[in-house]
C-alpha cells in the first residue's frame, strides 16, 4: 500500500524529472551522425581495459553498476 506521503514523493519526482526532460532541446541524429557515435576499436580496447583493471579492486555488484551507468566509456 503506498501511503500519501510516498505518492506525494513519487508524484513530486515524476514531475521533477519530466520538467527536466521538457526542458532540453532533444535533437535527433541522422543515420551518419548516429553511425560516427559507435565506439571505435580503440575507445573498445580502452574500455575493456578499465574494466578489466575494476576487477582487480571492486566487488563484482561495483563493477556492474559502473558498466550499467556507462563508466567503461568516461574514465
Amino acid at each position: 500500500m503506498i501511503t500519501d506521503a510516498r505518492w506525494q514523493h513519487d508524484l513530486t519526482a515524476a514531475l521533477r524529472v519530466e520538467s527536466l526532460f521538457s526542458s532540453m532541446q532533444l535533437k535527433i541524429p541522422s543515420v551518419e551522425e548516429a553511425a560516427s557515435l559507435r565506439p571505435t576499436y580503440a575507445e573498445s580496447a580502452h574500455a575493456v581495459a578499465n574494466i578489466r583493471s575494476w576487477r582487480t579492486y571492486l566487488p563484482e555488484a561495483c563493477v556492474s553498476t559502473m558498466i550499467n551507468d556507462g563508466w567503461q566509456w568516461s574514465t
